[in-house]
C-alpha cells in the first residue's frame, strides 16, 4: 500500500513542477508546443501499448465486440470525445502558463473536482451531500470574486476546469477497458485532429535542439510516466483518496508562481483563494476522514 501512495504522490509532485518546463518554452506558440507534445506522447504510448499490452488490446477488443451496435457507438463517441477534450484542455493549459500566469492554471485544478461533481450530478445523476452543495456554493462565490479581479483569468480557469471535468465524466461512463490502451487511442485521435489544423498550429517548424529535448521530457516524464504512476496507484487506492492527493499539483503550482516567478495577487484574489480552500475542505470532509483512518491503520501495521 505504501508503494501505491508513493506512486500517487510522486505523480502529482511531477505535475506540480510542469509549469517550469512550459515556461522554458514560452518563446514558442502554444499550438506548436501542444502539437509536438502529443506527437511524442503518441510515439511513446504506441511503443508501450503495442510492445507490452497486447493482451489488454485483445481483451478490450473482445469486450467491445460483446456490446450491441448502439453501445458500441456510445463507446466510440465517449472515447473520441475524451481525446477531443484532452486536446482542448492541454492547449488551454499551455496557453495560460505561457501567456497569462501560473496561478490562473492552478486555480483551474482547485475548482475542477467541484465542477466535476456538479457536472456528474447533472449528466450522470451522481449524488452530492449537503456539505458538498455548500462547498459548491462557496466555490461559486470564489469564482465571482476571482472574476472581479480578472474576468479573463476566470474564463480561462473555467474552460480548463470544465474540459478536464467533462473528460473525467466521459471516462466514468466508459468503464471496463484498459486505461492505458484507451489513453493511447485518445492521444492518437488528438494527434489526427491536430494534423487537420497543422498550418494554423505550426507557423515555422522549430529547429532548436533544446526545444525537442524539452518536448521529449514533457511527453515522457510529465505526461506518460505520471499517468503510469496514477494507474499503478489506482490498483490499491480509491479514487476519492486520489482526488485529495491531486491537490498537491495546484498547491505546488501556486508555490512556484509566487516564489519563483514572482506573480502578483490582489487582496480580493486572496479572499477568493481562502474561500475556495474552505470549500475544498467541506467538499472532501468525508474523504479526509476516510484517508485519516487508512493512514492510521497503515501506521499501526
Amino acid at each position: 500500500m505504501k508503494k501505491h501512495y508513493a506512486a500517487a504522490i510522486s505523480a502529482f509532485v511531477i505535475w506540480g513542477f510542469f509549469p517550469v518546463l512550459l515556461k522554458a518554452l514560452s518563446g514558442y506558440p502554444a499550438g506548436e508546443i501542444l502539437y509536438f507534445r502529443i506527437l511524442f506522447s503518441t510515439l511513446i504510448l504506441s511503443v508501450i501499448v503495442f510492445g507490452f499490452r497486447k493482451k489488454h488490446i485483445r481483451s478490450d477488443w473482445e469486450y467491445f465486440r460483446s456490446f450491441s451496435p448502439t453501445k458500441r457507438k456510445e463507446v466510440i463517441f465517449l472515447t473520441l470525445a475524451g481525446g477531443t477534450l484532452l486536446t482542448i484542455n492541454w492547449l488551454t493549459f499551455i496557453y495560460i502558463i505561457n501567456n497569462i500566469n501560473i496561478k490562473t492554471a492552478s486555480f483551474s485544478y482547485l475548482i475542477c473536482p467541484v465542477i466535476t461533481a456538479v457536472l456528474g450530478f447533472v449528466l450522470i445523476k451522481e449524488r452530492l451531500t449537503l456539505l458538498q452543495w455548500i462547498a459548491v456554493g462557496l466555490c461559486g462565490l470564489s469564482c465571482v470574486m476571482m472574476g472581479i479581479g480578472s474576468l479573463l483569468e476566470l474564463g480561462y480557469s473555467f474552460l480548463t476546469a470544465v474540459t478536464y471535468a467533462l473528460y473525467l465524466i466521459t471516462q466514468r461512463r466508459n468503464q471496463g477497458f484498459d486505461r492505458l490502451v484507451m489513453l493511447g487511442i485518445q492521444v492518437l485521435f488528438s494527434f489526427l485532429i491536430l494534423n487537420l489544423f497543422y498550418s494554423q498550429l505550426i507557423q515555422t517548424t522549430p529547429v532548436a535542439t533544446e526545444f525537442y529535448t524539452i518536448i521529449i521530457i514533457i511527453a515522457g516524464f510529465f505526461t506518460v510516466f505520471p499517468l503510469f504512476l496514477n494507474l499503478f496507484a489506482l490498483n490499491k487506492i480509491n479514487s476519492a483518496t486520489i482526488g485529495i492527493l491531486m491537490y498537491i499539483n495546484p498547491l505546488l503550482n501556486f508555490t512556484i508562481a509566487f516564489l519563483v516567478y514572482k506573480e502578483s495577487i490582489s487582496s480580493i484574489q486572496i479572499a477568493g483563494y481562502i474561500i475556495i480552500a474552505v470549500a475544498l475542505v467541506l467538499f472532501n470532509y468525508t474523504n479526509f476522514v476516510k484517508l485519516r483512518g487508512v493512514v492510521v491503520a497503515n501506521g499501526q501495521n
